[in-house]
């Protein structure tokens, strides 16, 4: 896609368009090119063309390796890469070509001229922060109940006892989750014979 197929540039007259595309760098990188580290402090947002961008972090508290956050495509734009330009701050995560790319880097001082003359600009941000915090929520549940049976099942082996005599709302509320969830995923246990289900407690085979 060109530059103004990005539909919030439709607000701009011909003068405004040709501000843009004179102050913007026109790039293309291979798959595997990093466009920016954790900790980085980015000076231009990526208005990508084609190809794929990989967002991702790299969380030894919460999992080895790494976890993608989302992914960037033609007509998208990186929350983490745009909340670090505009602000000047550092990255909360890492971004690398998934797919070569090509696209135009736009500077800071041109991505705030935008943000106080395009309305357009200013709504299209406002629902990337929405969209992006909705993905990124999905993701933390995601790794937090995929795990959950293991966590389960690792605090009733700390118990030290064969049976444990405790309700599941109880243990909801130590492990931080719903009742449902634990529910759910003793009952996954149980069908791997780990444990065995009975009110009030639960025995550890």
């Amino acid at each position: 896609m060109d530059l103004f197929e990005y539909l919030f540039f439709k607000e701009l007259d011909q003068d405004e368009k040709a501000k843009i595309r004179e102050e913007s760098k026109f790039i293309s990188l291979p798959i595997g090119s990093p466009l920016y580290y954790e900790g980085d402090v980015n000076s231009s947002i990526l208005f990508l063309k084609r190809g794929k961008v990989k967002v991702y972090i790299t969380p030894e508290a919460v999992t080895k390796g790494e976890v993608t956050l989302y992914y960037i495509s033609p007509g998208e734009q990186c929350l983490v890469n745009t909340f670090s330009t505009i602000t000047q701050s550092k990255t909360l995560a890492s971004a690398v070509v998934d797919e070569s790319i090509e696209g135009w880097l736009i500077p800071r001082e041109s991505i705030l001229w935008l943000i106080e003359n395009s309305s357009s600009y200013r709504d299209f941000k406002i629902e990337l922060c929405g969209q992006r915090l909705n993905t990124v929520l999905d993701l933390i549940k995601s790794i937090q109940f995929d795990q959950l049976d293991q966590r389960l099942l690792n605090w009733l082996y700390v118990q030290g006892m064969d049976t444990v005599q405790i309700t599941h709302d109880k243990i909801a509320a130590i492990l931080g989750v719903s009742r449902e969830a634990i529910s759910r995923n003793l009952k996954k246990l149980e069908q791997a014979g780990d444990v065995r289900l009975a009110r009030g407690e639960i025995r550890v085979l």
